[in-house]
């Protein structure tokens, strides 16, 4: 079995269906020169949707976003995965498996709790899809509740932003330590570090919310 195709795999669940939101008043004018010659009117301040075939609507019928209420059943599906693939996986494998997929969700646990934080605050015009991006952080929060819980793992919430960043920009990443904390009979190994940990900042976010919607490099 190859399990870089299986991460693959679930990834591409975690990242589509997918609603974005970049409130365009919370960017530095330096950044926004970025965009010149780019239409932008149809994404900041704007709802986006990232479809389940990774494309991008925006000004679409409030009934279109209904599909991010499959996102709890599709995380779902990437748990009974990680179980089936468990039995097919020697302990090292799996333990990879599981530490670089741990490191995404986190990562997107952090970007929709950012999103929904940013669109309850700034966004007026749109208010009836305020519980469609608290419903997407949730299912990512419960998703997170459920690995933890079948897995027996504890889910580090704090890992620092160029540690996620930069595996999100390697293709070929090797794989992160102290991403997870399990019990002292797990066959994953913890490992502590004296660093500060810091958090992705809300540049670094918007750094990949850009990308992502524009296919801006920084």
């Amino acid at each position: 079995m190859d399990s870089g195709k299986t991460l693959k795999y679930l990834v591409n669940h975690l990242y589509n269906p997918l609603l974005f939101y970049i409130p365009k008043n919370i960017i530095p004018k330096d950044e926004l020169l970025k965009f010149n010659g780019i239409s932008t009117d149809n994404f900041f301040n704007t709802p986006v949707l990232i479809s389940k075939k990774n494309l991008i609507h925006h000004g679409i019928s409030i009934n279109d976003y209904r599909v991010i209420l499959e996102k709890a059943s599709i995380l779902n599906y990437n748990l009974l995965k990680l179980i089936d693939v468990r039995r097919n996986l020697n302990v090292e494998q799996f333990n990879t498996l599981i530490e670089n997929y741990i490191l995404h969700l986190r990562f997107y646990l952090f970007m929709t709790k950012w999103m929904n934080e940013h669109f309850t605050k700034y966004c007026k015009t749109n208010q009836s899809l305020k519980s469609y991006f608290q419903l997407q952080y949730d299912f990512f929060n419960q998703h997170k509740l459920a690995i933890q819980t079948k897995f027996n793992l504890n889910i580090v919430v704090d890992l620092t932003s160029s540690q996620i960043l930069t595996y999100l920009k390697n293709d070929t990443p090797t794989p992160l330590n102290n991403i997870i904390n399990t019990d002292k009979n797990r066959d994953i190994k913890k490992e502590t570090t004296k660093k500060k940990t810091v958090l992705i900042t809300d540049q670094e976010a918007r750094n990949f919310l850009l990308k992502t919607v524009f296919g801006l490099k920084y």
